[in-house]
């Protein structure tokens, strides 16, 4: 539950949803404009590039979460720039990983050439953050996040957030697993559910003041095994993805024939991946998490 304690702005749960959602959404503002700015001035560190692609989904959750009391104009105006920066960091990001992980394996030499390439990509990735920074610095940020803020706490409702909490997080249940229910025969499908449990995962923190602790915690570490085994498959086959584009580019050069075998290994360990994703989602596992939802909602009743 540490994730939970980190971002648990108030142990109150009888505040006014505005008030809660005022202040979840000041945190996880800050965390953004925070890691922002350190990709920027420092664009070689990949641990902010992640960071920022993490704070990015944990605040599009919180609009999500509270989605219904937030102005429409001004959610939209914020949700809109928070999908540009998250696409541009997880470019970044899925560009860090690759290359750290091609530079671990010294079994091939020649790759050096391929991770000098990946390393030109990875510089160029670092563009698309610093422009939406100074976007964001022109369309004046910090002053719209004030507006926003002071606008939600300022609503009167009569709402507590423990009753706003129970009626908000039993649909969003139903969300994932209407999802996690499909039987995932293709990459996009995976990727959906793997989407759908981080979203519940960051939802699970607003709500962390609602919830029985160790009941929670059960959801979270369950949601957070999912993500783990899901990332397998998805990294394998993101990887797999991005070889077979290079190869057909020009830019691949006397490295054509060596993405063409990474892309072929990548897509083994894709299938193997998920071959163990789909004998560790078993239906009994799914029911079992769905029965520690349920149980979780009766219990902050």
């Amino acid at each position: 539950m540490a994730a939970s304690k980190k971002w648990l702005v108030s142990d109150d749960h009888r505040l006014p949803v505005g008030q809660i959602a005022a202040q979840t959404l000041r945190t996880r503002f800050d965390a953004v404009w925070t890691e922002l700015r350190a990709s920027c001035t420092m664009p070689d560190n990949a641990d902010h590039v992640h960071q920022l692609r993490v704070a990015t989904r944990r605040t599009l959750a919180a609009f999500d979460v509270f989605h219904a009391i937030l102005p429409a104009k001004r959610r939209d105006w914020f949700e809109k720039r928070l999908r540009r920066l998250r696409r541009a960091a997880g470019e970044a990001r899925d560009l860090d990983v690759l290359t750290a992980r091609l530079a671990s394996n010294n079994a091939v030499r020649a790759r050096s050439r391929l991770i000098a390439m990946l390393s030109k990509h990875r510089h160029r990735s670092r563009a698309p953050i610093q422009e939406q920074f100074e976007k964001l610095i022109e369309a004046d940020w910090t002053s719209r996040v004030d507006r926003l803020l002071e606008d939600v706490c300022s609503r009167r409702s009569r709402l507590g957030f423990r009753t706003f909490a129970r009626r908000r997080f039993k649909p969003m249940i139903a969300s994932f697993f209407q999802q996690a229910d499909h039987t995932l025969h293709d990459p996009d499908e995976i990727h959906s559910l793997r989407i759908e449990g981080k979203k519940l995962r960051y939802s699970l923190e607003i709500f962390a003041s609602v919830f029985p602790t160790r009941a929670l915690a059960r959801c979270q570490e369950s949601l957070e095994q999912l993500q783990k085994t899901l990332g397998e498959f998805t990294d394998h086959a993101s990887a797999a993805n991005r070889f077979e584009r290079w190869a057909r580019t020009a830019e691949a050069g006397p490295n054509n024939d060596m993405l063409v075998s990474l892309c072929d290994d990548e897509n083994r360990q894709a299938a193997i991946a998920r071959k163990a994703f789909s004998k560790w989602w078993s239906p009994v596992r799914r029911r079992s998490l769905r029965r520690h939802f349920k149980r979780t909602l009766r219990r902050s009743a």
